[in-house]
């Protein structure tokens, strides 16, 4: 039986800001394309083009979803103990996997926006669309793939706090201009809770952190439509 710690501190999307959102007015934080960093919002970093109608936007639409095992330059993977994960365990997801987060990711942004009006998904764009490119990256599990590790095979159990972490980079683009209106990037993990280290609690903490994006993205989109109404 073996217990381990998350590999990274990670920034809960859960917690939450009652602040209302502002651009900020200070030169240093514009971005590229006149992007401006938005105070206050939920997300690690996140940047919005000053003067948008965000009344226009009545349906939210994902064109574009990856998900890979990259990481920045600087990360140093973790350790494999080979005498009790054996020598083919690895953090790297294999490809289903990666196609799986992508799937689900679409299936909880179509649940959460439909269930609130007025938003809506839509599987098709216009010039009332909001268009979100999303990338799913720098992975960092709380352990091996399970189906990679050695003792799963013996009866061995890995217990962890939860299964780990993920950055999720979003674009947001006017679906009429073609235009890129805003940016977020944010490091997110579910909740911590010791339990055991399977594919079906991990996949929870996944859909946790999907549903929590989701719906922060929503209720950013609300707090933007009642700023710009002053």
């Amino acid at each position: 039986m073996r217990f381990l710690l998350p590999l990274t501190l990670s920034t809960m999307l859960l917690g939450c800001t009652n602040q209302p959102l502002s651009l900020s007015t200070n030169p240093n934080d514009v971005m590229f394309e006149g992007l401006v960093k938005i105070e206050n919002s939920k997300m690690d970093l996140s940047f919005a083009k000053p003067g948008v109608d965000w009344h226009k936007f009545t349906s939210v639409h994902i064109a574009k979803i990856s998900a890979n095992n990259d990481h920045p330059d600087n990360y140093k993977a973790p350790k494999i103990d080979k005498k009790w994960d054996g020598y083919n365990a690895t953090y790297d997801i294999p490809d289903e996997g990666l196609r799986k987060l992508e799937s689900e990711f679409i299936t909880m942004a179509k649940n959460v926006f439909n269930n609130e009006q007025p938003w809506q998904y839509s599987d098709t764009i216009d010039q009332n669309t909001l268009v979100v490119h999303i990338e799913i990256t720098d992975i960092r599990l709380a352990a091996p793939i399970e189906t990679s590790r050695r003792n799963q095979n013996i009866n061995g159990k890995t217990y962890t706090q939860n299964a780990g972490s993920m950055v999720l980079k979003a674009a947001l683009v006017d679906g009429g201009t073609n235009e890129i209106i805003a940016t977020s990037i944010d490091r997110a993990a579910a909740h911590d809770n010791w339990r055991l280290n399977t594919q079906v609690f991990n996949w929870s903490d996944v859909r946790t952190i999907y549903r929590s994006w989701s719906n922060a993205l929503k209720n950013a989109l609300f707090q933007a439509q009642q700023e710009s109404s002053k």
